[in-house]
């Protein structure tokens, strides 16, 4: 089985939870789809330089959805690509479960091709209640086994009883704010034995 990393949406902290694990535990990482002019690879080469690299199955240059970032440099993009033998890897998705890949494929697809269970990662703004929740929702819908909820930013203790009460899933990190050192976060936040102990 394989961690499948995906957000509630955009900047979400996928890439931040992804370089935390992986700076955990020794393990590789697989950035799916590349959008934009950002690079998550290099984030987790930085805050975690023991981990290996799987080269993007695509990396488009427009900042958008995979379909549409695709459908600007003419390309159609193969699922066949997006899919893994191997296990016990970090996969990083991008943007939320329903973010288009292609034609009849979105992201929450790849994460059953993939052979992975989820983990939700959400920020933690006001909304983020209904984001979690619609996340949880979608993934149960198809069958997909969730790890847990990790939250990037301050969360107040009565928000995370009323998402754990009514997403039925728990909670297993919150990453506070951290002020662009994340080096001394990764290090002061231990990762839950839900989460390694499918990569070990």
């Amino acid at each position: 089985m394989n961690i499948f990393i995906t957000g509630t949406d955009t900047d979400a902290g996928k890439t931040t939870v992804s370089a935390w694990i992986c700076s955990k535990i020794h393990t590789k990482y697989w950035k799916l789809i590349q959008t934009g002019n950002d690079s998550d690879s290099e984030v987790i080469r930085k805050f975690a330089p023991n981990t290996e690299i799987i080269p993007e199955a695509y990396k488009l240059k427009a900042p958008l959805s995979a379909y549409d970032a695709a459908n600007k440099e003419s390309l159609a993009i193969d699922i066949d690509k997006l899919t893994t033998k191997e296990n016990k890897i970090v996969i990083e998705g991008a943007g939320g479960v329903f973010v288009p890949i292609s034609d009849d494929f979105l992201m929450i697809d790849a994460i059953k091709r993939t052979n992975s269970k989820a983990l939700v990662v959400a920020r933690s703004k006001l909304g983020v209640i209904n984001h979690i929740l619609l996340t949880v929702s979608a993934l149960k819908s198809r069958n997909i086994p969730i790890i847990g909820i990790v939250i990037c930013g301050n969360m107040e203790e009565n928000i995370k009883q009323t998402i754990e009460k009514f997403s039925k899933e728990k909670i297993l990190a919150i990453l506070p704010e951290h002020h662009g050192d994340l080096g001394a976060l990764f290090e002061s936040t231990p990762l839950p034995t839900q989460i390694s102990e499918i990569l070990l």
